[in-house]
């Protein structure tokens, strides 16, 4: 479905009173998670009127230029890291169910990531592994990784902070970062702040390390499909009695 035109039903305006400027509009619950959101009213005239709510998503791109920030400390200061950049990725105002090309950020998931910064909030763990995701992809591009590998290691990164999957049919990679996680003795406190930097601090030093691991895997990738099916076959011998001494995983 094109996101870009949604048609939401016909809808009734509630009023708190007439001396009340408060009024209600009945909207799908996919939108619910913009309750609160601040929004411009715009009425336009003319043959065919409309009443048209403009979001404001200002607080939104200024927490995610300091998660980007933070995101791009974590994975190395000896890299050049510029701005956060929104032209890099295709915006859309709900998740994508699927997507081809590009890297898709939603306005839903950046609310959410954006309320978690209030210090009563938890956060929606789900919203931020999928903007992790994305911006770990396009941080891995810039530092030289191709699209495959750089779609992979946002998975990675996504998963190490958030242990929560995109599902972006990266399983293998989601694997080996949670084995270098193990092998760095690195395990996520709960709840997940994404905008304090002892949490970030924590992260760094296996973070570097799925880099390291994804930049090697560019460099060879004969080692990387070697790797990959042998991590798929020993998936297909856990459920086969008398086979499980077949099954090895290896990350070098």
């Amino acid at each position: 479905m094109d996101l870009r035109v949604m048609y939401l039903g016909m809808c009734k305006i509630r009023s708190a009173g007439r001396t009340s400027g408060s009024i209600e509009v009945t909207l799908p619950p996919a939108l619910h998670t913009f309750t609160g959101l601040g929004c411009r009213v715009v009425v336009r005239d003319g043959l065919r009127p409309e009443i048209v709510l403009q979001p404001d998503f200002a607080d939104a791109w200024s927490v995610l230029g300091t998660l980007w920030e933070k995101l791009s400390l974590a994975l190395g200061s000896s890299e050049t890291r510029g701005d956060f950049a929104p032209g890099t990725f295709i915006l859309t105002l709900l998740p994508p169910r699927h997507w081809q090309r590009g890297l898709p950020l939603a306005y839903a998931d950046l609310y959410s990531v954006a309320r978690s910064a209030q210090p009563s909030s938890i956060g929606d763990l789900e919203a931020l592994a999928r903007v992790l995701s994305a911006m770990g992809a396009a941080a891995g591009r810039d530092f030289g990784l191709q699209h495959a590998f750089a779609l992979g290691f946002g998975e990675a990164v996504a998963y190490v902070v958030t242990q929560i999957s995109t599902g972006f049919g990266t399983d293998f990679e989601r694997s080996m970062a949670a084995d270098l996680s193990r092998r760095a003795q690195f395990s996520p406190r709960a709840p997940v702040s994404p905008f304090d930097d002892e949490f970030w601090s924590e992260c760094e030093p296996v973070l570097r390390r799925i880099y390291a691991q994804f930049v090697s895997w560019q460099a060879n990738p004969a080692q990387y499909e070697a790797v990959r099916r042998r991590w798929y076959r020993a998936i297909q011998c856990e459920n086969v009695p008398g086979r499980a001494d077949q099954c090895a995983t290896a990350y070098e």
